[in-house]
């Protein structure tokens, strides 16, 4: 996050850092004592590490960020690899970054983080220090090292283990529900319903959550901007919010899981005259519910 953290001073030709490192408070969260799994109190560690990695480079957001997850770590909370949608990646590199989400996410779900916590805490780390690095995009040999890092770690993962007979172990109490992501969000060209490239790259990053987290349905919200007559608006976001939908039970979720609704320009996400073209209104909401 760097990209905010550099403003020029008009006419004075300075520069300010924002978002403080020196605030950050790393060292209480490295001393906590971990409550959860093995894969958990690793994860932990990790993360405390890039923490201080980047409050030593003054980046204070992304230091607070990376103590945050530490701390929820710590705490035995279920903490995922960061969604895509939560960094601003250049076009060229989100297809890579997608696909090892997808593969990192498809191991931690077959048991990965059970049968080999270091290899699987240290690959997530990894890769979101490489989602980190890759949105600044100034620094070829950290995106490279974070890349490298997540590689050989998710090597290492293994999803499977011998079945050794064993007593009965007594019922455990069930860990907490995974936090649901926030909701993605797939973005449209003028009077269109059709998913480009982009648009799959985020469905499927979608569908991997919905393995992950397991939620109860997925709430499709189809939406337009200002341009148009108002109820052609309503007829569009429907088909948009329908094309979504269909995506989503082909890549695998149920048909009885993808609530879809139409709102058409009523539920604007940027405020806007009528009339106004305006990409960030021509979208379909997915939102995950427990």
């Amino acid at each position: 996050m760097k990209s905010f953290k550099l403003l020029s001073i008009a006419g004075a030709g300075l520069l300010v850092l924002s978002g403080c490192s020196s605030y950050v408070d790393t060292d209480t969260v490295a001393g906590m004592s971990s409550k959860g799994s093995s894969f958990q109190r690793v994860l932990h560690k990790e993360y405390v590490t890039l923490a201080n990695m980047e409050k030593l480079e003054d980046d204070g957001a992304d230091a607070q960020y990376f103590v945050d997850k530490a701390k929820s770590a710590a705490m035995g909370d279920d903490v995922g690899p960061q969604p895509l949608a939560e960094r601003m990646l250049p076009d060229d590199a989100k297809s890579d970054i997608s696909m090892a989400r997808k593969n990192l996410i498809d191991k931690l779900w077959k048991g990965g983080a059970d049968e080999t916590p270091h290899a699987a805490a240290k690959a997530q780390a990894m890769f979101d220090c490489w989602m980190q690095e890759q949105e600044e995009n100034n620094q070829p040999k950290d995106i490279a090292a974070c890349k490298a890092g997540f590689d050989k770690a998710y090597a290492m993962i293994q999803t499977s283990a011998p079945v050794v007979a064993a007593k009965p172990a007594p019922k455990k109490m069930a860990p907490p529900p995974a936090p649901m992501p926030v909701p993605y969000v797939v973005y449209f060209g003028s009077d269109s319903a059709d998913l480009d490239d982009a648009a799959m790259v985020t469905l499927k990053q979608a569908f991997a959550d919905y393995r992950l987290r397991k939620p109860s349905e997925l709430r499709v919200a189809g939406h337009t901007d200002t341009q148009g007559d108002k109820e052609y608006n309503k007829g569009l976001s429907r088909y948009r919010a329908n094309e979504v939908g269909n995506a989503l039970m082909t890549l695998g979720v149920p048909r009885k899981a993808v609530k879809k609704s139409r709102h058409g320009e009523d539920a604007l996400a940027v405020n806007t005259p009528d009339g106004k073209s305006e990409r960030n209104n021509r979208r379909v909401s997915i939102t995950f519910v427990r």
